[in-house]
Protein backbone atom coordinates (compact mmCIF):
# COMPACT_ATOMS: atom_id res chain seq x y z
CA UNK A 1 0.00 0.00 0.00
CA UNK A 2 1.49 3.24 -0.89
CA UNK A 3 1.98 6.18 1.65
CA UNK A 4 1.34 8.42 -0.68
CA UNK A 5 -2.29 9.84 -2.33
CA UNK A 6 -2.58 10.33 -6.48
CA UNK A 7 -2.21 14.16 -5.26
CA UNK A 8 1.42 13.31 -4.70
CA UNK A 9 2.55 10.75 -7.42
CA UNK A 10 5.46 12.83 -8.63
CA UNK A 11 6.84 13.04 -5.36
CA UNK A 12 6.53 9.26 -4.77
CA UNK A 13 7.86 8.57 -8.38
CA UNK A 14 11.04 10.89 -7.59
CA UNK A 15 11.27 8.87 -4.20
CA UNK A 16 11.00 5.73 -5.42
CA UNK A 17 13.68 7.03 -8.23
CA UNK A 18 16.40 7.91 -6.05
CA UNK A 19 16.26 4.82 -4.08
CA UNK A 20 16.95 3.06 -7.22
CA UNK A 21 20.22 5.31 -8.32
CA UNK A 22 21.10 4.55 -4.67
CA UNK A 23 20.65 0.85 -5.92
CA UNK A 24 23.16 1.34 -9.28
CA UNK A 25 25.15 3.71 -7.66
CA UNK A 26 27.93 0.40 -6.35
CA UNK A 27 27.72 -1.17 -9.00
CA UNK A 28 28.43 1.71 -11.95
CA UNK A 29 31.50 2.59 -9.03
CA UNK A 30 32.44 -0.70 -9.46
CA UNK A 31 32.49 -0.69 -13.62
CA UNK A 32 34.39 3.09 -12.65
CA UNK A 33 36.60 1.35 -10.54
CA UNK A 34 37.96 -1.40 -12.84
CA UNK A 35 39.21 0.99 -14.88
CA UNK A 36 40.63 3.49 -13.01
CA UNK A 37 41.94 1.47 -10.23
CA UNK A 38 45.33 -0.02 -9.42
CA UNK A 39 44.20 -3.48 -10.09
CA UNK A 40 42.70 -2.88 -13.51
CA UNK A 41 40.05 -5.55 -14.36
CA UNK A 42 38.66 -4.50 -17.94
CA UNK A 43 41.84 -2.72 -20.42
CA UNK A 44 39.34 -0.95 -22.95
CA UNK A 45 37.68 2.57 -20.98
CA UNK A 46 35.27 2.98 -23.87
CA UNK A 47 34.37 -0.74 -23.50
CA UNK A 48 33.70 -0.44 -19.63
CA UNK A 49 31.28 2.33 -20.16
CA UNK A 50 29.16 0.28 -23.32
CA UNK A 51 29.09 -1.89 -20.48
CA UNK A 52 27.98 0.45 -17.67
CA UNK A 53 26.00 2.35 -19.66
CA UNK A 54 23.63 -0.13 -21.48
CA UNK A 55 23.41 -2.64 -18.09
CA UNK A 56 22.13 0.89 -15.95
CA UNK A 57 19.50 1.93 -18.59
CA UNK A 58 18.42 -1.91 -18.90
CA UNK A 59 17.84 -2.31 -15.42
CA UNK A 60 15.89 1.26 -15.27
CA UNK A 61 13.67 -0.12 -18.24
CA UNK A 62 13.35 -3.37 -17.88
CA UNK A 63 13.01 -3.99 -14.13
CA UNK A 64 11.96 -0.78 -12.99
CA UNK A 65 10.20 1.38 -15.04
CA UNK A 66 8.00 -2.02 -16.66
CA UNK A 67 5.10 -3.33 -17.06
CA UNK A 68 3.17 -0.68 -18.88
CA UNK A 69 3.11 1.92 -16.40
CA UNK A 70 4.30 5.15 -18.79
CA UNK A 71 3.13 6.28 -21.89
CA UNK A 72 6.88 5.89 -22.84
CA UNK A 73 10.33 5.74 -21.90
CA UNK A 74 12.92 7.00 -24.27
CA UNK A 75 16.49 6.49 -23.39
CA UNK A 76 19.88 7.11 -24.68
CA UNK A 77 21.00 3.38 -25.19
CA UNK A 78 17.80 2.43 -27.18
CA UNK A 79 18.85 -0.37 -29.78
CA UNK A 80 21.54 -2.13 -27.28
CA UNK A 81 21.06 -5.85 -26.72
CA UNK A 82 21.57 -6.78 -23.00
CA UNK A 83 21.46 -10.08 -21.96
CA UNK A 84 22.11 -10.24 -17.93
CA UNK A 85 19.86 -13.37 -17.59
CA UNK A 86 22.19 -16.28 -18.11
CA UNK A 87 25.93 -16.59 -18.30
CA UNK A 88 28.04 -15.61 -20.49
CA UNK A 89 26.44 -11.47 -19.55
CA UNK A 90 26.96 -9.57 -22.93
CA UNK A 91 26.52 -5.90 -23.84
CA UNK A 92 25.71 -6.14 -27.78
CA UNK A 93 28.86 -8.25 -28.79
CA UNK A 94 31.05 -7.29 -25.00
CA UNK A 95 31.45 -9.94 -22.45
CA UNK A 96 31.00 -8.82 -18.69
CA UNK A 97 33.43 -10.19 -16.66
CA UNK A 98 32.28 -12.50 -14.15
CA UNK A 99 33.61 -10.93 -11.10
CA UNK A 100 30.42 -8.21 -11.61
CA UNK A 101 27.62 -10.73 -12.06
CA UNK A 102 27.13 -10.50 -8.88
CA UNK A 103 26.71 -6.92 -7.87
CA UNK A 104 24.45 -6.73 -11.23
CA UNK A 105 22.52 -9.48 -9.64
CA UNK A 106 22.07 -7.19 -6.25
CA UNK A 107 21.48 -4.19 -8.57
CA UNK A 108 18.41 -6.02 -10.48
CA UNK A 109 16.64 -7.46 -7.55
CA UNK A 110 16.64 -4.24 -5.84
CA UNK A 111 15.19 -2.68 -8.42
CA UNK A 112 12.85 -5.18 -9.18
CA UNK A 113 11.66 -4.45 -5.79
CA UNK A 114 11.32 -1.16 -6.33
CA UNK A 115 9.16 -1.41 -9.35
CA UNK A 116 6.31 -2.92 -7.32
CA UNK A 117 6.13 0.53 -5.32
CA UNK A 118 5.16 2.42 -8.89
CA UNK A 119 1.15 2.65 -9.14
CA UNK A 120 -0.05 0.75 -12.10
CA UNK A 121 -2.59 3.31 -12.94
CA UNK A 122 -1.10 6.77 -11.89
CA UNK A 123 1.58 7.55 -14.25
CA UNK A 124 -0.06 6.65 -18.05
CA UNK A 125 0.38 10.32 -19.33
CA UNK A 126 4.01 10.19 -18.04
CA UNK A 127 6.95 10.00 -20.49
CA UNK A 128 10.12 8.81 -18.86
CA UNK A 129 13.65 10.60 -20.63
CA UNK A 130 16.54 8.17 -19.29
CA UNK A 131 20.73 9.12 -19.73
CA UNK A 132 21.89 5.69 -18.12
CA UNK A 133 25.19 7.68 -17.33
CA UNK A 134 25.92 11.29 -18.36
CA UNK A 135 28.92 12.37 -19.39
CA UNK A 136 30.78 9.37 -21.40
CA UNK A 137 34.34 11.10 -21.84
CA UNK A 138 34.37 12.13 -17.82
CA UNK A 139 33.68 8.21 -17.26
CA UNK A 140 36.81 7.09 -19.44
CA UNK A 141 39.14 9.65 -18.39
CA UNK A 142 38.95 9.42 -14.56
CA UNK A 143 36.84 12.57 -13.82
CA UNK A 144 33.68 10.29 -12.82
CA UNK A 145 32.66 12.51 -9.92
CA UNK A 146 30.87 15.03 -12.95
CA UNK A 147 28.63 11.65 -14.33
CA UNK A 148 25.13 11.13 -13.15
CA UNK A 149 22.39 9.60 -13.75
CA UNK A 150 19.58 11.58 -15.43
CA UNK A 151 16.09 10.35 -15.17
CA UNK A 152 13.06 13.06 -16.37
CA UNK A 153 9.29 12.76 -16.34
CA UNK A 154 7.34 14.66 -18.20
CA UNK A 155 3.13 14.81 -19.31
CA UNK A 156 1.02 14.46 -22.21
CA UNK A 157 2.15 17.96 -23.38
CA UNK A 158 5.77 17.41 -22.99
CA UNK A 159 6.81 19.55 -20.32
CA UNK A 160 9.29 17.91 -18.18
CA UNK A 161 7.19 17.53 -14.34
CA UNK A 162 9.32 15.71 -12.26
CA UNK A 163 13.05 14.37 -12.14
CA UNK A 164 16.25 13.10 -10.60
CA UNK A 165 19.97 13.72 -11.53
CA UNK A 166 22.48 11.48 -9.24
CA UNK A 167 26.02 11.64 -9.39
CA UNK A 168 26.99 7.74 -8.66
CA UNK A 169 30.37 7.87 -8.03
CA UNK A 170 30.99 10.90 -5.90
CA UNK A 171 31.57 9.82 -2.18
CA UNK A 172 28.96 9.92 -0.89
CA UNK A 173 26.60 10.40 -4.01
CA UNK A 174 25.47 13.67 -4.94
CA UNK A 175 21.62 14.14 -6.09
CA UNK A 176 18.54 16.06 -6.47
CA UNK A 177 15.22 15.33 -7.46
CA UNK A 178 12.12 17.76 -7.89
CA UNK A 179 8.69 18.14 -9.02
CA UNK A 180 7.35 21.57 -9.07
CA UNK A 181 3.62 21.24 -9.09
CA UNK A 182 4.17 19.69 -5.97
CA UNK A 183 6.66 21.79 -4.27
CA UNK A 184 9.23 18.66 -3.64
CA UNK A 185 12.74 18.97 -3.29
CA UNK A 186 14.97 16.86 -2.09
CA UNK A 187 19.16 16.95 -2.47
CA UNK A 188 22.51 15.96 -1.20
CA UNK A 189 24.78 18.52 -2.44
CA UNK A 190 28.22 20.00 -2.53
CA UNK A 191 28.64 23.42 -1.76
CA UNK A 192 31.55 24.29 0.03
CA UNK A 193 31.43 28.18 0.46
CA UNK A 194 34.92 28.31 -1.09
CA UNK A 195 33.08 27.14 -4.60
CA UNK A 196 30.57 29.24 -4.71
CA UNK A 197 31.10 31.50 -7.79
CA UNK A 198 27.88 33.95 -8.78
CA UNK A 199 29.71 35.21 -11.75
CA UNK A 200 30.82 31.90 -13.03
CA UNK A 201 29.43 30.72 -16.43
CA UNK A 202 29.60 26.68 -16.58
CA UNK A 203 30.81 25.08 -19.72
CA UNK A 204 31.86 22.27 -20.59
CA UNK A 205 35.36 20.53 -20.42
CA UNK A 206 36.31 20.64 -24.23
CA UNK A 207 35.72 23.61 -26.68
CA UNK A 208 33.57 26.60 -26.59
CA UNK A 209 31.89 28.44 -29.34
CA UNK A 210 33.45 32.13 -30.86
CA UNK A 211 29.55 32.44 -28.82
CA UNK A 212 30.26 31.72 -25.72
CA UNK A 213 34.02 32.79 -25.67
CA UNK A 214 32.65 36.52 -26.29
CA UNK A 215 29.65 35.94 -23.60
CA UNK A 216 31.54 35.55 -21.10
CA UNK A 217 33.89 38.05 -21.69
CA UNK A 218 30.90 40.76 -22.03
CA UNK A 219 29.42 38.80 -19.06
CA UNK A 220 32.71 39.83 -17.29
CA UNK A 221 32.34 36.29 -16.02
CA UNK A 222 34.92 33.41 -14.99
CA UNK A 223 34.54 30.06 -17.18
CA UNK A 224 33.58 27.39 -15.04
CA UNK A 225 34.36 24.00 -16.51
CA UNK A 226 33.16 20.90 -16.16
CA UNK A 227 31.62 17.36 -17.76
CA UNK A 228 28.29 16.13 -18.24
CA UNK A 229 24.87 18.19 -18.64
CA UNK A 230 23.33 16.48 -15.57
CA UNK A 231 26.27 17.54 -13.72
CA UNK A 232 26.67 21.12 -14.78
CA UNK A 233 22.38 21.31 -13.01
CA UNK A 234 23.92 19.99 -10.61
CA UNK A 235 27.18 22.65 -10.35
CA UNK A 236 23.95 25.19 -10.73
CA UNK A 237 21.95 24.28 -7.54
CA UNK A 238 25.58 24.12 -5.42
CA UNK A 239 26.14 28.11 -6.40
CA UNK A 240 28.94 26.82 -7.98
CA UNK A 241 28.14 29.06 -11.12
CA UNK A 242 24.98 31.06 -12.10
CA UNK A 243 24.31 29.86 -15.80
CA UNK A 244 25.21 27.27 -18.11
CA UNK A 245 24.17 28.78 -21.54
CA UNK A 246 25.30 26.43 -24.37
CA UNK A 247 24.79 26.94 -28.21
CA UNK A 248 25.82 23.36 -28.92
CA UNK A 249 23.86 20.33 -28.97
CA UNK A 250 22.84 18.10 -26.09
CA UNK A 251 19.80 15.57 -25.89
CA UNK A 252 16.55 15.25 -24.63
CA UNK A 253 17.42 12.88 -21.87
CA UNK A 254 20.52 14.68 -20.66
CA UNK A 255 18.08 18.03 -20.05
CA UNK A 256 14.58 16.47 -18.82
CA UNK A 257 15.25 15.55 -15.57
CA UNK A 258 17.97 17.91 -15.33
CA UNK A 259 15.15 20.96 -16.34
CA UNK A 260 12.40 19.64 -13.50
CA UNK A 261 14.87 18.95 -10.96
CA UNK A 262 16.30 22.97 -11.83
CA UNK A 263 12.45 24.37 -12.11
CA UNK A 264 11.48 22.39 -9.40
CA UNK A 265 14.27 24.86 -7.30
CA UNK A 266 13.14 27.89 -8.53
CA UNK A 267 15.65 28.10 -11.45
CA UNK A 268 14.77 27.57 -15.30
CA UNK A 269 15.93 25.80 -18.44
CA UNK A 270 14.99 27.34 -22.06
CA UNK A 271 15.91 26.77 -25.42
CA UNK A 272 18.48 29.39 -26.43
CA UNK A 273 17.10 30.21 -29.84
CA UNK A 274 13.96 32.02 -28.27
CA UNK A 275 15.88 33.42 -25.31
CA UNK A 276 18.19 35.28 -28.03
CA UNK A 277 15.47 35.94 -30.96
CA UNK A 278 12.70 37.42 -28.35
CA UNK A 279 13.74 37.01 -24.61
CA UNK A 280 11.30 34.46 -24.26
CA UNK A 281 12.05 31.02 -22.15
CA UNK A 282 10.53 28.26 -23.58
CA UNK A 283 11.02 24.65 -23.16
CA UNK A 284 11.62 21.63 -25.07
CA UNK A 285 9.60 19.03 -26.41
CA UNK A 286 9.70 15.55 -23.79
CA UNK A 287 7.52 13.71 -25.84
CA UNK A 288 8.28 10.12 -28.05
CA UNK A 289 8.61 11.08 -31.47
CA UNK A 290 6.07 8.81 -33.17
CA UNK A 291 7.45 9.50 -36.95
CA UNK A 292 11.12 9.80 -36.18
CA UNK A 293 11.18 13.73 -36.37
CA UNK A 294 12.64 16.31 -34.46
CA UNK A 295 9.39 18.05 -32.30
CA UNK A 296 11.94 21.42 -31.73
CA UNK A 297 13.11 21.49 -35.13
CA UNK A 298 13.30 25.27 -36.31
CA UNK A 299 13.97 26.12 -40.29
CA UNK A 300 17.53 27.26 -40.44
CA UNK A 301 19.10 27.35 -36.81
CA UNK A 302 20.83 24.43 -36.31
CA UNK A 303 24.06 23.12 -38.47
CA UNK A 304 24.11 19.75 -39.01
CA UNK A 305 27.07 17.49 -37.62
CA UNK A 306 27.82 14.28 -36.78
CA UNK A 307 26.15 14.16 -33.65
CA UNK A 308 22.65 15.44 -33.74
CA UNK A 309 22.83 13.81 -37.15
CA UNK A 310 19.95 11.31 -37.81
CA UNK A 311 22.68 9.32 -40.11
CA UNK A 312 25.86 9.61 -37.99
CA UNK A 313 28.11 8.67 -41.14
CA UNK A 314 26.26 12.02 -43.81
CA UNK A 315 28.52 14.66 -41.95
CA UNK A 316 31.86 14.15 -41.17
CA UNK A 317 34.38 15.75 -38.08
CA UNK A 318 35.74 18.89 -40.03
CA UNK A 319 33.22 19.09 -42.76
CA UNK A 320 32.35 22.35 -43.52
CA UNK A 321 29.00 23.44 -41.28
CA UNK A 322 25.27 23.78 -43.26
CA UNK A 323 21.74 23.92 -42.42
CA UNK A 324 20.18 20.93 -41.97
CA UNK A 325 16.52 19.92 -43.51
CA UNK A 326 14.28 18.33 -40.43
CA UNK A 327 14.56 14.46 -41.31
CA UNK A 328 18.48 14.61 -41.25
CA UNK A 329 18.44 15.67 -37.21
CA UNK A 330 17.86 13.14 -34.45
CA UNK A 331 14.70 13.07 -32.95
CA UNK A 332 16.15 13.77 -29.82
CA UNK A 333 18.86 16.27 -30.17
CA UNK A 334 18.17 19.88 -28.55
CA UNK A 335 18.90 21.65 -32.00
CA UNK A 336 17.98 25.11 -30.28
CA UNK A 337 20.52 25.12 -27.44
CA UNK A 338 19.95 26.21 -24.32
CA UNK A 339 19.98 28.85 -21.38
CA UNK A 340 19.73 27.55 -17.67
CA UNK A 341 19.66 29.63 -14.36
CA UNK A 342 19.47 28.55 -11.13
CA UNK A 343 17.23 30.36 -8.88
CA UNK A 344 19.80 33.06 -7.76
CA UNK A 345 19.88 33.80 -11.26
CA UNK A 346 16.66 34.29 -12.37
CA UNK A 347 16.79 38.03 -11.49
CA UNK A 348 19.59 38.48 -14.22
CA UNK A 349 18.00 37.34 -16.99
CA UNK A 350 18.25 41.02 -18.44
CA UNK A 351 22.15 41.13 -17.95
CA UNK A 352 22.00 37.81 -19.61
CA UNK A 353 20.39 38.76 -22.28
CA UNK A 354 22.08 42.15 -23.10
CA UNK A 355 24.92 40.43 -23.17
CA UNK A 356 23.71 37.58 -25.38
CA UNK A 357 23.10 40.46 -28.14
CA UNK A 358 26.32 41.74 -27.79
CA UNK A 359 28.14 38.21 -28.01
CA UNK A 360 25.66 37.70 -30.42
CA UNK A 361 27.28 40.60 -32.70
CA UNK A 362 30.52 39.37 -32.65
CA UNK A 363 29.71 35.71 -33.76
CA UNK A 364 26.34 33.82 -34.07
CA UNK A 365 25.77 30.87 -31.71
CA UNK A 366 26.69 27.81 -33.01
CA UNK A 367 23.50 25.80 -32.62
CA UNK A 368 25.69 22.97 -33.73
Amino acid sequence: MSAFTKAQRLTALCKVTTRACGALSPMVLAFYSAITGETAKLKSDASVFTIADGIVQHLLVDHLFTGGKFANVVGEEEGSVINITAAPYKVDDLTVPEDFYGIIETAKQALTELATEIDAEWYKDITVFIDPIDGTREFSTELGEQCSICIGFSDSLGKPVAGVVYRPITQPPTYAAGAASENYTDSVLHAPAELQNPKGLLTSNGGISPFIVALIKELSFDRVPSGGAGNKMLMLLEGKGAAYIQDRGVSRWDTSGAQAVLEANGGVLSKLTTFVNAKELSSYTYLKSADGLNLDFETDAASLTPYNGADKKAVKKGDAPRKGLHAEFAPYSNLCGLLAVNAGGMDRLDVFYDAIQVAKSVSEPAYD
